[in-house]
């Protein structure tokens, strides 16, 4: 969104930058979340390396930092230290379990905050087996809000000059996802009917067997039911019927109705039957392969999946960022950085070193 962002890497780089899939031997994963960032490499164990990260804190309006609580303290940022040289200065720090309670000093992966929090729980299908969801959801929420929360903060700073720190919990963050399920366990003992890709509170609203593949259909609620019986079946008796005259009733009566819907989809093919329901506005979709998902034109026309360049030139293809501005777009400002791409760089430009500092600094293993 147009923020010079530094991203600081241990030398030799973080350990994302050899994961899978790779492409010319480069980690995909990095490219996706490393675009429009400077890269340096920094030792902060080293005392020249630790005073680089206190300056680079004294220029920032944001520091967002991933570790186990207390590491930034012995970096030597540690809140009163940052205070004394930037006042106003917005530190997000992004932890498994947050900053403080029992499981503080406890390691969590995404994987781990879906099993604590419950979400494997509630995508469990009728076979009682608890799954996972592959989209890193804990991650994805808590970089939202960090986001968000961070966003807030440099609003406050604006009005009041203060600065505050930011305490974002990965599993707290997937929790405030999961809606109603957990208040209403505590309220009145709600469990998950592991109805798999089911909803509980709509029918139908479903997976559905088409005739060369699948499809889902959302036609749960009266407006959608009634249009489906008088437009799409043709029986305008269902619409009054007593097992589906409410969302209550057909919740109540979804194997059902979900025989009726099947009964309809079964000898049509996915498109055949995503071209009907468009044409009478209910939702639906054919269930996507990955390699359907990469070639959607929706997705394309919105620049949601572009072809870009990776600094050594060879092509990559990336994820565009969701949020559309019409005062200002936002656009790929800096390839996805190699490894300390930009050290020199920032050393010179923000901290002004020269081109001798810069040689002392990699002699003594600093950056």
């Amino acid at each position: 969104m147009g923020a010079d962002v530094i991203k600081v890497e241990r030398p030799g780089g973080e350990d994302s930058r050899d994961t899978e899939p790779k492409t010319n031997g480069k980690a995909l994963y990095t490219m996706l979340y490393n675009r429009n960032k400077r890269a340096i490499t920094l030792n902060p164990r080293n005392p020249d390396g630790r005073a680089i990260l206190r300056r680079l804190a004294e220029w920032a309006d944001v520091i967002v930092e991933n570790y186990r609580p207390g590491t930034l303290d012995q970096m030597g940022l540690d809140e009163p230290t940052l205070r004394k040289t930037n006042p106003g200065v917005i530190v997000v720090s992004i932890s498994g379990y947050g900053q403080d309670g029992p499981y503080r000093d406890r390691l969590l992966f995404d994987c781990i905050a879906q099993a604590m929090s419950g979400l494997m729980d509630m995508n469990a299908g009728p076979d009682e087996l608890p799954r996972l969801t592959k989209m890193f959801p804990g991650d994805t929420a808590a970089a939202t809000q960090a986001t968000s929360a961070a966003l807030a903060a440099l609003f406050h700073h604006q009005r009041t000059g203060e600065g505050q720190r930011v305490d974002i919990s990965v599993l707290d963050c997937l929790v405030a996802a999961l809606g109603a399920s957990l208040p209403a366990n505590l309220a009145f003992g709600a469990v998950p009917q592991h109805e798999g890709n089911r909803d509980p509170f709509n029918a139908p609203a479903n997976l559905f067997h088409a005739r060369d593949g699948f499809v889902y259909i959302h036609a749960g609620t009266d407006s959608f039911w009634s249009r489906f019986c008088l437009e799409i079946l043709e029986q305008p008796e269902l619409v009054e019927d007593r097992q589906f005259n409410s969302t209550t009733a057909r919740t109540r009566n979804t194997a059902a109705i979900e025989a009726i819907v099947t009964g309809w989809t079964i000898n049509r093919t996915g498109l055949e039957v995503e071209e009907v329901l468009k044409r009478v506005g209910i939702p639906c979709s054919r269930v996507a392969r990955v390699g359907d998902a990469a070639r959607n034109q929706q997705l394309w026309s919105r620049d949601m999946i572009f072809r870009s360049l990776d600094t050594d030139g060879d092509e990559i293809f990336l994820l565009g960022y969701p949020a559309r501005f019409s005062g200002k777009p936002v656009t790929m400002r800096y390839a996805p950085p190699t490894i300390g791409e930009h050290t020199e760089q920032v050393l010179s430009e923000i901290l002004g070193f020269d081109e001798a500092g810069i040689a002392r600094l990699r002699a003594a293993g600093a950056v």
